[in-house]
């Protein structure tokens, strides 16, 4: 049986919120066609995808909602003991020199301000805007002391420049103005992150991350306890879905559930310019369903992760 596509599965958003609205989502609403909103946005995404700690959703992130201004708010998962979800946010988003020469991933990436457990953030020279949403216990201000301390004596942070640094400008190749059409990679990941709840409604994998695999392909890998029905169909149904999806088509499939193998699926843009490889593999979890259970996941994600003796 096949899902049901609608825009709440692929964001995350609450029918609830959904219906609040005075008007009713539309596709557009799921790509921005503005070139520096699509850097920021993949920058976010790919800060959150490299966080490899478990959490209680994939990813990291519980949701993307969209303001009526069509500011995206993108929801992260609570601080644990093991994984800090916000610390680990900063450190991987936010722009630094290196004492001695040499950037990290952020180029450009401002923080605009701090409203409560808002974390606001721009692209400089360009009209860029995303929320970053922590939890409710979450200090955006006590974090960025933190992570200032940490940098000392090791780097500069570039968050409140405001303007590109000349670091930046000599260092950066991606970034020679915020109206220059990005790479395919870029446009791709700002599409992902807006449908980010599409890895929690169409997956049964318990740890998920994603990398780089070249200048036109974002890699996902997918961790499945042994015991569960690798179901990944329905995943790969979402990112083809030609409304509330990516459109994207399936070009190479390799396939050894049946046999307790890993699994390979590469998709490819309407365009052909971007590839999206997805791996799954069969990894023993280290944490089990209470765990999953006391941080808050979704039942139904637990349930598929985690599925009854003899259930599908």
């Amino acid at each position: 049986m096949m899902p049901t596509f609608d825009f709440q599965t692929f964001t995350g958003e609450s029918h609830q919120h959904l219906a609040s609205r005075t008007r009713p989502p539309s596709p557009a609403l799921l790509s921005s066609p503005d070139p520096a909103q699509q850097r920021l946005e993949s920058s976010v995404f790919r800060s959150v995808a490299n966080i490899r700690e478990h959490s209680a959703h994939p990813l990291h992130v519980k949701r993307i909602r969209l303001s009526e201004d069509r500011v995206p708010i993108v929801f992260l998962d609570g601080d644990l003991e093991d994984s800090r979800v916000s610390a680990r946010f900063l450190e991987l988003c936010l722009p630094f020199e290196f004492l001695g020469g040499g950037l990290s991933s952020g180029l450009g990436i401002r923080i605009l301000g701090v409203n409560g457990r808002d974390l606001q953030l721009g692209l400089v020279e360009s009209t860029a805007r995303l929320i970053v949403r922590g939890s409710a216990e979450t200090d955006w201000n006590a974090e960025k002391k933190a992570y200032s301390r940490q940098l000392e004596g090791h780097g500069t942070p570039l968050w409140n420049h405001k303007e590109l640094t000349s670091a930046e400008r000599a260092y950066s190749t991606d970034l020679p103005s915020p109206r220059t059409r990005p790479g395919p990679r870029i446009e791709m990941e700002s599409k992902i992150l807006r449908r980010i709840g599409i890895f929690t409604e169409f997956s049964s994998a318990h740890l998920t991350y994603a990398y780089s695999g070249g200048a036109d392909t974002t890699r996902f890998w997918f961790e499945f306890d042994p015991s569960v029905p690798k179901d990944h169909g329905q995943l790969v149904a979402a990112l083809t879905d030609p409304q509330w999806g990516l459109g994207m088509r399936v070009i190479y499939e390799d396939c050894h559930c049946d046999n307790g193998g890993s699994c390979y699926t590469k998709l490819s843009s309407p365009t052909g310019d971007a590839t999206l490889t997805l791996n799954f593999s069969e990894e023993v979890p280290r944490l089990g369903r209470t765990y999953f259970e006391s941080i808050g996941a979704p039942r139904r994600w637990i349930d598929r992760i985690f599925p009854a003796p003899g259930s599908s």
